[in-house]
C-alpha cells in the first residue's frame, strides 16, 4: 500500500511541475504499462491538484484545473510574490480537503439526486453573469470572446482528439502569456518574500470554505467544471489572493468530491476516475484518510521543491527560457494529435490573443466548454 502511494504522490509531482503534462495522461500511461491500483491513481491526482500552480504561475501553462488563476498569479509573481503564490495554492488545497470531510455525509445523501438539467440551468445563469460583469463597450466585447471560444468548443468536441483540453486550455490560457512574455523580452522578477499570505487569517479560511463547497458542486455536475465553479468565486473575491484562493481549493475539492461520487454512484467526473476500478462505498473512510495523508506529505515538500525549481529558472534566460516552453508546448500538441491538434491549439491562441487585445477578462473564453453545454452538443 504504502509503494502505491508513494507512486502516486511521485506521479503527481511530476505532472504537477510538468508543463503541458496532465495527471490524466500520465495517469494513461501508467495505467498503459500495469499501473492500474486505485489507490496509486487517487494519490496521483490529489497531489497534482496541490502542485499544478508551478507551471502555470512561472511559466504561464495553465491545465484546465488552474486555468483561470494564470493571469492572477502572474501579477502577483511580477511584484515578486512567486513563493506566496505557492504558499496561497498548497494552503488553499490542504484546507479544502480538511473543510470537505464534514461535508461528506450531506454530499452522500445529494449526490444519487442529480439530474441534468441542474447543470445547463447553472451554466446559463453563469454565462449572463460573466458578461455583465464588464462594462460599457467591453460587453460587446466580452460576448465576441465568449462566442468564438463557444464556437471553437463546438467544432472541436466532436473531432476525434487524444487530448482536447490540452489544445483548447493551452492556446487560450498560456500561449498568449508566454508569447507575449517572448516578444517583449520581460524577465522573472526578484522575489520578495516576507514568509507569508498576505489576507487575514478569517478571509482565507472563508474563501478557502467557499472554493470548497464550489468544487463539491462542480462534482456533483457533469456539466458544471471546476472552471467553472471558480467562476461564481470570481463574482465574491476582491483581488488576486482571494481569486486564487478559490480557484485552487476549487481544484482540490472538487478531485476529493469527484471520487467520492464515484464511489457513490460510479459516475466518473474527471480523467482520474475514468481509470479507476470500481469499488464499494465502504471504502469512501479509507480514500479520505489517504488524502489528509498525501495532503500533510505534498505540504511538507511543496515549498522547497518550488523554491529548488525557481532558483533553477532565475539561473536561466528568460527570453530562451519562454522559447523553450513555447516550442515543447507546440510539440506535444502534435505529439497528441498532429495536425487536427495544431489547429486547435491556433485558434485558441488566436481567440486568447483577442481577448487580451480587447481588454476584457480571460475568464470570458471559458465559452469554450459553456456554450457547447448550453447547445447540448
Amino acid at each position: 500500500m504504502l509503494r502505491g502511494l508513494l507512486i502516486g504522490i511521485a506521479g503527481g509531482t511530476l505532472s504537477g511541475i510538468s508543463p503541458g503534462i496532465h495527471v490524466n495522461t500520465l495517469a494513461a500511461l501508467l495505467s498503459n504499462l500495469g499501473l492500474r491500483d486505485n489507490l496509486t491513481l487517487f494519490a496521483m491526482g490529489l497531489t497534482h491538484t496541490f502542485l499544478d500552480v508551478i507551471p502555470s504561475a512561472f511559466l504561464g501553462v495553465p491545465d484546465e484545473g488552474s486555468a483561470l488563476g494564470v493571469l492572477p498569479a502572474h501579477r502577483l509573481v511580477l511584484k515578486g510574490k512567486a513563493m506566496e503564490v505557492i504558499r496561497i495554492a498548497l494552503w488553499a488545497s490542504f484546507l479544502s480537503v480538511i473543510m470537505a470531510i464534514p461535508l461528506m455525509p450531506l454530499y452522500s445523501k445529494i449526490a444519487p439526486l442529480y439530474r441534468p438539467f441542474y447543470g445547463r440551468a447553472a451554466v446559463l445563469i453563469l454565462a449572463i453573469l460573466l458578461v455583465l460583469t464588464e462594462r460599457g463597450i467591453k460587453r460587446l466585447y466580452a460576448t465576441i470572446v465568449f462566442l468564438l471560444s463557444g464556437v471553437l468548443g463546438i467544432l472541436t468536441f466532436p473531432l476525434d482528439l487524444r487530448q482536447p483540453f490540452y489544445h483548447l486550455f493551452t492556446g487560450l490560457f498560456g500561449i498568449p502569456i508566454i508569447a507575449t512574455a517572448l516578444l517583449t523580452g520581460s524577465t522573472l522578477p526578484e522575489v520578495r518574500d516576507d514568509g507569508g499570505i498576505g489576507m487575514e487569517k478569517l478571509n482565507f479560511l472563508a474563501f478557502s470554505a467557499l472554493g470548497t463547497v464550489l468544487g463539491g458542486v462542480a462534482s456533483l455536475i457533469p456539466a458544471f467544471t471546476a472552471s467553472q465553479a471558480a467562476l461564481i468565486g470570481s463574482f465574491f473575491s476582491r483581488d488576486e489572493r482571494s481569486f486564487l484562493t478559490v480557484v485552487f481549493s476549487v481544484n482540490t475539492s472538487n478531485f476529493l468530491f469527484s471520487t467520492v461520487n464515484f464511489l457513490l454512484t460510479g459516475r466518473r467526473r474527471n480523467g482520474i476516475a475514468v481509470l479507476m476500478e470500481p469499488q464499494s462505498q465502504d471504502a469512501i473512510g479509507f480514500y479520505i484518510l489517504v488524502a489528509l495523508f498525501v495532503s500533510m506529505v505534498v505540504l511538507l515538500y511543496g515549498e522547497p521543491l518550488a523554491r529548488l525549481i525557481l532558483s533553477i529558472l532565475r539561473r536561466i534566460n528568460y527570453r530562451v527560457l519562454n522559447a523553450s516552453v513555447l516550442a515543447l508546448l507546440v510539440a506535444l500538441s502534435w505529439l497528441f494529435d498532429g495536425l487536427a491538434g495544431l489547429l486547435v491549439l491556433a485558434g485558441a491562441s488566436m481567440i486568447g490573443f483577442l481577448a487580451q487585445e480587447m481588454g476584457v477578462k480571460r475568464t470570458n473564453c471559458m465559452g469554450v466548454l459553456m456554450l457547447p453545454i448550453l447547445l447540448g452538443r
